[in-house]
């Protein structure tokens, strides 16, 4: 059996993304395993759709299996956002490959890139510390490194947000010994911050959120499933918002001092007094421009609140994810659970408090995870019921559809 992995977070799920697993499934797996973000998502925000529900769209969609990504690794900057991924995917140790979409679908270009990347952070490691230092963002500082070592093309394809993942798998990959085969898909129509959807009916993930809560109309952009899992979500006050978070970030700002803040994820260079001064603040909008810098982007701000919020520290996203959450799978992809038995190297398991008594990394994971989800139900508008996560029980799902619905 043939089987091939990706790394999502299906928010929300869209044409795009079928277009991905279509052309996966074309090459000939016979079953995709999908690491998907929970609650919150790397822009720093609430999923618009709860991870359960996201799971269940991604069977329906063509992924066989889906394990999550826990909740400090999928708020994570792009390193330790794919290393989580790949960890994950690597332990199951009957996984054939990665395949994960890029802006350029070119494979070397993508090595040669990645390579590019790690000899600017060990060997160049004191000139990159200059560019941060002169106020460059870490993206921004490693760009002009690599223009400046290996030439324009090189530099040019870190400048796209797909690519920029794709080369942080790959390296994931080599530090890992991981056995993965990366495999590259060119993504297609809309780009991924696109403002508006192309010809061919797709569009980016931010359109089609932004597009949706001023009240669009996104059937076009989604398969029918997935639109009405939204628009359902939508009348029954279920999707989720950053915004509806504001008083706990401020409270929580406004409660903590700045040596506490010094050990929380992605807070560093005396980042933690500019956000003391700054919990006067007044609203979440007001918050974030008052600290906003060409050093600290918005989405990278928004995960620092978030770190804060849920008490993400350093070392909880330095570490290798402890086990594998099941959130959702088919008979197929059972069958791969079934095999992998005999090569994984983590537990997996749909059962939270299960994974919780593994040991006392796996403890402090499924507590962050429990706890962040309880969070996440009070950005609905109409607030979910706590303790649920460590409740919730997972079923096979069938697929009552194609893929190819849309």
């Amino acid at each position: 059996m043939k089987i091939s992995g990706i790394i999502c977070e299906y928010n929300p799920l869209h044409n795009g993304h079928l277009y991905h697993l279509d052309q996966i499934r074309s090459s000939g797996t016979n079953a995709v395993v999908a690491v998907m973000s929970g609650n919150f998502v790397q822009r720093g925000d609430a999923a618009i759709l709860n991870k359960f529900t996201r799971a269940k769209l991604a069977i329906q969609a063509g992924v066989d299996l889906v394990i999550e990504l826990p909740v400090p690794y999928a708020l994570a900057p792009a390193e330790n956002f794919a290393m989580g991924g790949v960890a994950l995917l690597s332990a199951l140790g009957n996984v054939d490959e990665i395949c994960f979409g890029s802006e350029c679908g070119e494979i070397q270009l993508l090595f040669q890139a990645a390579q590019a990347c790690r000899v600017c952070k060990t060997e160049y490691a004191d000139m990159l510390n200059d560019f941060l230092c002169s106020g460059y963002s870490y993206p921004e500082a490693l760009s002009q490194m690599v223009d400046q070592l290996y030439g324009a093309e090189t530099a040019a394809v870190l400048r796209q947000p797909n690519n920029t993942l794709a080369i942080a798998y790959i390296n994931a990959i080599k530090e890992l010994h991981s056995p993965l085969k990366p495999v590259t898909i060119q993504r297609r129509g809309a780009g991924h911050h696109s403002a508006q959807p192309s010809s061919d009916g797709t569009a980016s993930a931010t359109y089609i959120r932004q597009y949706f809560l001023e009240g669009g109309d996104c059937r076009r952009m989604m398969p029918s499933y997935s639109w009405r899992a939204l628009k359902d979500a939508e009348e029954a006050g279920h999707t989720g918002s950053l915004q509806n978070l504001e008083r706990l970030i401020l409270y929580k700002l406004r409660t903590t001092d700045p040596d506490e803040m010094h050990q929380i994820a992605e807070i560093g260079q005396g980042l933690e007094y500019r956000l003391y001064k700054a919990k006067r603040s007044a609203s979440l909008e007001e918050l974030l421009r008052s600290i906003q810098t060409k050093r600290y982007p918005m989405a990278r701000l928004r995960r620092i609140l978030l770190h804060l919020l849920l008490d993400i520290r350093t070392q909880d996203i330095q570490k290798y994810p402890p086990y594998g959450r099941i959130l959702a799978f088919n008979d197929v992809g059972r069958q791969v659970l079934r095999e992998s038995k005999r090569t994984r190297q983590l537990p997996f398991s749909h059962s939270l408090a299960e994974l919780a008594q593994t040991n006392a990394d796996a403890g402090r994971c499924a507590a962050l995870e429990s706890q962040s989800t309880d969070i996440y139900q009070l950005s609905r508008q109409v607030i979910g019921k706590g303790e649920s996560d460590f409740r919730r029980h997972v079923t096979p799902v069938r697929r009552t559809t194609t893929g190819a619905e849309h």
